[in-house]
């Protein structure tokens, strides 16, 4: 989330009354689908996506999106244009680390806590709102889960991002940025083909017990 001074002293108020939502996940986990996702269902709520999550933060719900992290680096290296080096690997274990790949296991369990599974989703936004109606005791009409699956849909998105020219062209709306479809158009098990055996095995050692919890 990009925050200038006014959006700084909105982000403010709405936490001061409590009207805040926080959208959590590592990078690729599917944070800036359901980030707008839930900004369209609460359109009169401030919905604050970011790859951190804060101690502060545990004051609101939180919806956590997360995926299989050999997917999740995948993706990353795709969107860089890089090719997944031994090298790059180890920087995007790095990044990842940094933003936020362990805290989901930190606060999986917490009540606050909404967790989305993003293989579960990806192809199926249904998952989507009916956790949601579950979550926040809530109901998301037909033709709004219409409305929305035909805005966000990787056909939709592909359409929005096809004239930027790069990663760091973004759409301050939508927050959706150049190369964010990829190759894969966003299906599980991509690293299968993307990455050589070796380095699956030893990304699977690295995130050993993300992969035990998750059913990986």
């Amino acid at each position: 989330m990009q925050f200038n001074f006014i959006s700084k002293i909105r982000s403010k108020i709405h936490r001061l009354t409590g009207n805040t939502i926080i959208q959590f996940g590592p990078p690729r986990s599917g944070t800036t689908l359901v980030y707008n996702i839930i900004k369209d269902i609460f359109p009169n709520k401030n919905v604050e996506t970011r790859h951190y999550y804060r101690e502060k933060d545990k004051r609101f719900p939180a919806i956590v999106t997360y995926r299989n992290p050999l997917d999740s680096i995948s993706s990353s290296i795709l969107r860089y244009k890089l090719k997944p080096t031994d090298e790059v690997i180890n920087q995007q274990i790095k990044e990842f680390e940094e933003n936020g790949i362990w805290t989901v296991l930190e606060i999986k369990d917490k009540k606050n806590i909404l967790m989305l599974k993003y293989e579960d989703f990806v192809n199926n936004y249904e998952v989507i709102f009916n956790k949601l109606e579950n979550f926040f005791k809530i109901n998301i009409p037909k033709n709004t889960r219409n409305l929305i699956t035909e805005r966000y849909n990787i056909k939709a998105v592909e359409k929005i991002v096809s004239k930027m020219k790069s990663y760091k062209e973004i759409n301050k709306q939508n927050l959706f940025h150049g190369e964010h479809i990829n190759i894969n158009k966003g299906q599980p098990n991509f690293h299968m083909k993307f990455l050589k055996k070796n380095q699956i095995l030893y990304l699977r050692s690295v995130y050993k017990n993300f992969i035990d919890i998750f059913d990986y």
